[in-house]
């Protein structure tokens, strides 16, 4: 039985997200956790606020709650069954793939409104998994690639690349397809899709552990899905904890099928004073694996220098070019190589392929600037 929880409620809750990051090398553990049967994979809670241990979360109301949570032992055994129990051993291996070479920027693109012209430019262009799959059924909305980039104004050349990373209801549906996801696999290969970057499923700081454990688990079995469909997929690794890190460690570590993982900075991991304790456990990650390794990231440009010192090549899916576009605004390439927007109005009947096209021009040379004082960094060194 497959059961679709919706985002979990974080309303009324007394505590501030700052106080309940997880810092083992800070904060104590919750006392709590010691003799819990579940601290060898959870690695248990360190953070600033008093808690016992992570039942201090649950809501007591399980009729109306969503999350994986002890106190509803009924529906908590169901959802430990659907995913094979919460350790990530018996996820099933697959083949190791040949993954096509990404470039260091990827432009999404939301949709094809207010343009006429293809978007010929990029190389390579990412589109939101969640515009490509249909909503409420695991079918693709797309009769052919010719369909798709018609329909998103994509030139004939440019190869498509899909993210994963959406709302939590967009997320939820995916899982919800059950056996028909593999179906929905080979329908974005038969549309020319050459990667994805798994489902992002969601880690709270303020839902039982049981709930984080859900997600990661179902995140690794997703990923495994696309690759023995035979689609590349970047393993998209949500964390919550030092111990949530050194799993994904352990986990790449032992299966060379994975060769790239993706990141997401833009929401709550980018946030200041947490984006550098992100950036560290990806750099520990990295080491952990002990192999090369590339990285597909969305957001963290402040911390891209750090990533690019680290992994074997760095993908950035910039989002700004496009939704800049969408908001009148044009990029300024700065003296110091970093991009400012202006405000640039049109008419009313006026397409945006031409501030999107320059949008792009503008964007990828201050990355340029960034990778050519990186490389020459690496040199000497």
């Amino acid at each position: 039985m497959l059961i679709q929880p919706s985002k979990p409620r974080t309303e009324n809750l007394p505590y501030t997200t700052q106080r309940l990051w997880n810092d083992s090398g800070t904060f104590t553990p919750s006392l709590g956790c010691t003799n819990c049967p579940d601290k060898a994979i959870c690695g248990g809670l360190a953070v600033a606020s008093d808690l016992y241990d992570c039942l201090h979360f649950c809501c007591g109301s399980p009729s109306g709650c969503d999350a994986v949570c002890r106190n509803k032992p009924e529906e908590f055994a169901q959802r430990v069954r659907e995913v094979g129990g919460f350790s990530l051993e018996n996820v099933p291996r697959a083949e190791l793939l040949a993954f096509p070479e990404l470039p260091t920027l990827v432009p999404v693109v939301f949709h094809g409104n207010k343009r006429t012209l293809t978007f010929a430019g990029p190389d390579v262009i990412c589109l939101p998994m969640s515009k490509v799959v249909e909503a409420r059924a695991a079918v693709v909305r797309f009769k052919s690639p010719q369909h798709l980039r018609d329909t998103f104004g994509l030139g004939p050349n440019a190869r498509v690349i899909l993210t994963g990373t959406s709302t939590d209801s967009s997320l939820e549906r995916w899982w919800s397809f059950g056996n028909n996801r593999a179906d929905a696999i080979q329908a974005l290969k038969m549309l020319g899709i050459t990667l994805v970057t798994t489902p992002n499923y969601s880690l709270f700081t303020d839902q039982p552990r049981w709930d984080d454990l859900h997600s990661m688990k179902r995140i690794a079995l997703v990923h495994q899905e696309f690759l023995s469909a035979g689609m590349p997929a970047a393993l998209h690794v949500n964390a919550r904890t030092e111990r949530d890190w050194d799993r994904w460690g352990e986990f790449i570590a032992s299966r060379p099928e994975i060769t790239h993982v993706a990141f997401e900075f833009a929401t709550g991991a980018g946030w200041a004073g947490r984006i550098q304790w992100h950036a560290e456990q990806l750099t520990k990650l990295r080491m952990a694996v002990g192999r090369p390794l590339n990285l597909v990231v969305r957001g963290g440009i402040t911390i891209m220098p750090r990533l690019f010192a680290v992994f074997e090549k760095v993908t950035c899916l910039e989002t700004s070019i496009f939704l800049k576009t969408m908001r009148r605004k044009a990029a300024v390439l700065r003296a110091d190589g970093a991009v400012r927007w202006k405000h640039a109005p049109t008419a009313q009947d006026e397409t945006l392929d031409a501030l999107l096209n320059h949008n792009w021009t503008v964007v990828l040379e201050s990355y340029r600037r960034v990778g050519l004082a990186l490389s020459s960094r690496r040199k000497a060194a």
